[in-house]
């Protein structure tokens, strides 16, 4: 497996390196061809578990980052799955970048683009119902409801009638065949989006059960990380982000590390075609067994946490300074430092 002439550049590197490089453990749970892993590890993270469904992409991910060794872990796994048993301990870090990745998209043999033709696929791994099976057995009712709810497309009723008919006299199998179904049900406005484009993107959605599997996974991300641990999460549509949204808000061991969404530069976007539909979340992790004014005292640490030798609990308190100080309680940084350092007889 190699890697391709020209994979895309990952997204809103400079953004996700400040948040997440240079700690100690970081999970990577949307793999894909290994851009974001790259920049991490070049940017001093000490060891990268890099999660991906799709052999593909961990083949060509592995062959990418082989230069770091050890310190590059690849599992195959949804992101649901994944727990610390799974990545050896609590983590630093965890990095998701949501939706089809372009190495996929490129690919008509995936079946994911209304652009070229291939078999109606869809699927991230290699098991489960295809999108074929979904637009030639479902109900037309769950059909419409379905490219409504994951597409937010409002001609959906329409759609699902087309696709209904056409396949009562054949089954649907090509993924030019489907966007020719959407075109004629809806029609198609010069120098407008594809029309297909929903339809498309609700079974894919639908076939990866990417929605639970995001809902799932986001507070076991959060059980993965060790106090002063990051979740970066960069999303794609409207759907991905109230997930990610309702997530973080109700969870009390984050604290929210922007005040907004922040979303790529101009620079970025005019560069990177991807980089247009991002948005990216970042949540710090407040351990539980702390409340937020106390965040920098390390003989919390050492109480909760008996276990961890001292030069690991004088880092994490230090990095919870850094923490604390990135919300502005700069007048905490000194005291914490120095708490930290009377603690070393007692870590």
């Amino acid at each position: 497996m190699t890697v391709p002439d020209s994979p895309h550049d990952p997204v809103m590197v400079r953004e996700v390196i400040g948040f997440l490089g240079g700690r100690g453990t970081v999970v990577d749970m949307t793999l894909g061809a290994g851009g974001h892993a790259e920049a991490l590890l070049s940017a001093g993270v000490g060891r990268l578990v890099g999660v991906d469904r799709d052999p593909t992409a961990l083949a060509v991910a592995g062959e990418r980052l082989a230069i770091f060794g050890e310190r590059f872990h690849p599992v195959r796994a949804r992101f649901s799955e994944i727990d610390e048993e799974v990545v050896d301990g609590p983590v630093d870090g965890v990095l998701f970048d949501l939706g089809v990745s372009s190495m996929q998209l490129d690919r008509s043999e995936r079946g994911f683009s209304y652009r070229e033709d291939g078999p109606l696929d869809m699927r991230m791994g290699d098991t489960g119902p295809t999108a074929a099976d979904l637009v030639n057995e479902l109900p037309e009712k769950e059909l419409a409801d379905l490219i409504f709810e994951y597409g937010q497309e409002t001609k959906s009723r329409r759609i699902a009638a087309a696709i209904v008919r056409a396949r009562s006299r054949a089954p649907i199998v090509g993924t030019d065949e489907l966007a020719g179904i959407v075109v004629s049900a809806v029609g198609r406005r010069p120098g407008g989006p594809h029309p297909a484009r929903r339809t498309f993107q609700a079974l894919r959605i639908a076939v990866n059960r990417e929605i639970e599997e995001l809902a799932a996974s986001l507070p076991q991300a959060v059980d993965l990380l060790a106090p002063g641990g990051r979740v970066v999460v960069l999303a794609y549509h409207s759907l991905e982000d109230r997930v990610v949204k309702q997530t973080f808000r109700d969870d009390a061991r984050l604290s929210v590390l922007t005040k907004k969404p922040l979303q790529p530069s101009r620079t970025e976007i005019a560069s990177n075609h991807v980089a247009a539909h991002r948005q990216r979340q970042a949540m710090s992790f407040v351990p539980p067994f702390t409340q937020v004014e106390n965040f920098v005292q390390p003989h919390r640490l050492v109480e909760q946490l008996p276990l961890m030798n001292k030069q690991t609990c004088i880092a994490r308190a230090i990095f919870n300074c850094v923490d604390y100080l990135v919300e502005g309680h700069h007048g905490k940084l000194k005291i914490g430092i120095e708490d930290a350092k009377r603690q070393e007889g007692t870590c």
